[in-house]
């Protein structure tokens, strides 16, 4: 699984993981109660977590690696009730997070959110999956370097050796015309 097929929507409480996309919404199924349903697109909107930030001094870190960093940190999760208490644990799971930017609000929702994925056993998954990702892109990019190939190109010296590659046929691009 991919943090990519998991989202939030704004005024539905939890963390959903799509099950089927249409045309004009997505089926998607609740994370906290198993329940399939489908949300229209008209009327909700839809935030993978793979597209969320969360803002440091420095540069944003995307969530997949802070989830990372509070299931390797293994302090627990607040409730989200005290604001105090969500400070410290957020400046002990992210200590460069940057204090004006990040409101509480937002870590009501990442301590919300990573109890749900962890009651789920998915932040081992998803923290798992960057090493088979690396693996995987390390052997295609081995098949993706260019072969040796020796070819000889016919040049005004050479005779009787005839040139190997010959060259593409133009092709004619055309546009289609609007309506009138």
């Amino acid at each position: 699984m991919d943090l990519s097929e998991i989202v939030a929507i704004p005024g539905m409480p939890g963390l959903f993981k799509v099950t089927a996309r249409r045309n004009d919404g997505l089926i998607v199924t609740s994370l906290v109660d198993d329940k399939t349903q489908f949300v229209s697109g008209r009327t909700n909107l839809f935030t993978t977590l793979d597209n969320i930030t969360i803002y440091t001094n420095d540069e944003p870190i995307v969530l997949k690696e802070v989830l990372a960093a509070i299931k390797k940190n293994k302090t627990a999760v607040p409730d989200g009730k005290d604001e105090k208490l969500l400070k410290t644990w957020m400046e002990k799971v992210l200590p460069v997070y940057d204090k004006e930017k990040v409101h509480v609000s937002d870590m009501k929702k990442l301590a919300k959110w990573y109890s749900i994925l962890d009651s789920k056993n998915l932040i081992e998954e998803l923290t798992a999956e960057k090493t088979a990702e690396e693996t995987a892109e390390n052997t295609e990019a081995k098949k993706d370097l260019p072969k040796k190939e020796s070819k000889h190109i016919a040049t005004k010296g050479d005779q009787g050796s005839k040139a190997t590659s010959k060259p593409a046929p133009v092709r004619k691009i055309t546009t289609p015309r609007k309506a009138t």
